[in-house]
């Protein structure tokens, strides 16, 4: 059977000559095509669609003629219509499917437009990130192996009349291509599993009979998922079970936490593939696996506009009268943007939230620097949550351990920063907290500046990794699209401590709240 699978690979190797080189261009076409297709919808008859798509200079009268966004307005004053059932609000037609944003556990619930065209997008640049998979000369058995896809349950939830919500993967899969259905894994009723636990568990049956070539999910959860099959077959590494494993397809969070017992897992080198999706659009992979950087993806039904950092705290504070925006053009290498989109589904100059940085000169590499939330500011330090990973990952390495989770918070009295990180190696913490404190300070000036005079030095507290995972499934916030926060709130950092402190308590809150 291995011509089949040279078959799969002559066709994947043709669908990767297809990739575009003019990501300007390609930019301004999408934003010619959304306004064309939105142009009759209510949105864009009040924003003038029709005189915009005349316009000599439509990036800028773009900017002009519609406002910046963020969830909360867009939803008061548009998307609240579109999820009543209405047609043509901001998008052609009616959205029949919303993706329940998971983000982090800390951020509350939000329903995200999907519409049918976007869907095609989605699955459009899934397939091109398969066919890239050819620039690596993998053998032809390879492409006879299935791709298991570590997503939510495909049993979406009624919502409305005829509307239908959930995870994002769950409304991907159960849209699959026909053509895809038999390559992957773990097939239709295992997906529909809306249980963590039971899913892995139906998973781990089944893994010895799978020849699995490929596995893509959030590293958290892909990680407990194999640590389980070795153990339930008693086999040193995964690939005593699936010898044909070559790529882990991983995004979601920083992969750095959990590389290394990724890696203790794998019986042989893995090659790890970054990409950068949301419920919002999938906009970037990774495609030189030599270089950390993944390319933009400039024709994927997305219009991405970037915010340069001194607007950033205009941003948290949802302060975006006139706050201007870049385009592709105009991004410099080496700078921090947030991200601003607009969308297949109807999103319109819509603030994502994410900090991403451009890594080369050709306006398509990237790399994700965090989110604008996930940053700590009590008295001028500016950490950035790069700043964090990095620096926790480097304290870790020194020290010899594994820390695979980790979150911070400002004490009460605002003059130092909690942390706790997750580890089930000894650790001790005073040392751990004068090691970090030298890494931050090194990666960050202004860090190192108020460390002097205002802030005092980092407290530390080691907890076994199972303990943030225990948090998240008592706030029902666990499974394969869930994350947890490398930064809290002061909510939700409450909440983080009623927990630690008395747990059986905690738990019977939640208890209380979903009987």
């Amino acid at each position: 059977m291995e011509f089949i699978g040279n078959l799969i690979k002559e066709t994947t190797r043709l669908g990767y000559k297809h990739v575009n080189s003019q990501p300007v261009e390609a930019q301004k076409s999408t934003l010619e095509q959304l306004l064309g297709k939105a142009r009759m919808t209510d949105f864009g008859i009040i924003h003038k669609f029709d005189q915009l798509l005349s316009s000599d200079n439509l990036e800028q009268d773009f900017k002009i003629q519609v406002p910046l966004t963020d969830y909360d307005s867009f939803h008061d004053q548009w998307l609240c219509r579109s999820m009543d059932g209405q047609s043509n609000v901001t998008w052609p037609g009616r959205i029949r499917y919303y993706a329940r944003s998971s983000g982090t556990s800390g951020a509350s619930s939000k329903r995200i437009p999907v519409s049918s065209a976007m869907i095609k997008q989605f699955h459009r640049a899934s397939l091109q990130q398969i066919a890239h998979l050819n620039s690596l000369d993998l053998p032809g058995s390879f492409y006879q192996s299935k791709f298991l896809i570590l997503g939510g349950s495909t049993d979406l939830s009624k919502y409305g009349i005829g509307q239908l919500e959930g995870d994002l993967s769950g409304i991907l899969t159960q849209n699959k291509s026909l053509t895809f259905l038999p390559f992957s894994k773990p097939g239709r009723k295992i997906s529909k599993i809306k249980d963590w636990n039971e899913k892995v568990e139906r998973i781990v049956e089944k893994a010895e009979r799978w020849n699995i070539g490929a596995i893509s999910g959030v590293p958290s959860w892909v990680l407990l998922l194999l640590e389980r099959i070795v153990a339930h077959y008693g086999v040193s590494t995964i690939h005593d079970i699936w010898p044909n494993l070559t790529i882990y397809t991983h995004g979601g969070v920083f992969i750095e936490p959990y590389k290394e017992r990724l890696d203790k897992l794998f019986g042989k080198p893995i090659i790890y593939q970054n990409t950068y999706l949301a419920s919002e659009g999938y906009f970037a992979y990774q495609r030189d696996f030599k270089s950390n950087s993944m390319e933009l993806m400039t024709d994927a039904g997305v219009y991405y506009e970037f915010i340069e950092e001194e607007h950033f705290p205009e941003l948290r504070s949802a302060n975006l009268y006139g706050i201007p925006t870049l385009s592709l053009s105009d991004v410099v290498p080496g700078k921090r943007y947030a991200l601003a989109i607009s969308t297949f589904s109807g999103l319109w100059r819509y603030l994502l939230g994410d900090v991403i940085e451009f890594t080369s000169n050709d306006l398509k590499s990237i790399r994700i620097a965090g989110r604008l939330s996930h940053s700590i500011n009590i008295c001028g330090e500016h950490l950035s949550e790069v700043n964090m990973v990095n620096a926790i990952q480097e304290t870790a390495k020194l020290l010899r351990i594994s820390v695979e989770e980790f979150c911070v918070y400002p004490s009460r009295d605002f003059e130092r920063h909690n942390w706790y990180i997750g580890t089930n190696q000894f650790v001790n913490s005073n040392q751990f907290a004068a090691i970090l404190n030298e890494r931050l300070s090194m990666k960050n000036d202004d860090y190192a500046g108020v460390r002097k005079y205002l802030l005092k030095s980092p407290k530390v507290k080691a907890l076994p990794v199972e303990k943030f995972y225990e948090f998240m499934l008592i706030r029902q916030h666990y499974g394969a699209q869930s994350k947890f926060p490398h930064v809290m709130n002061s909510a939700l950092a409450k909440e983080w401590e009623i927990f630690l402190t008395n747990t059986e308590h905690f738990r019977d809150r939640y208890s209380d709240k979903s009987a």
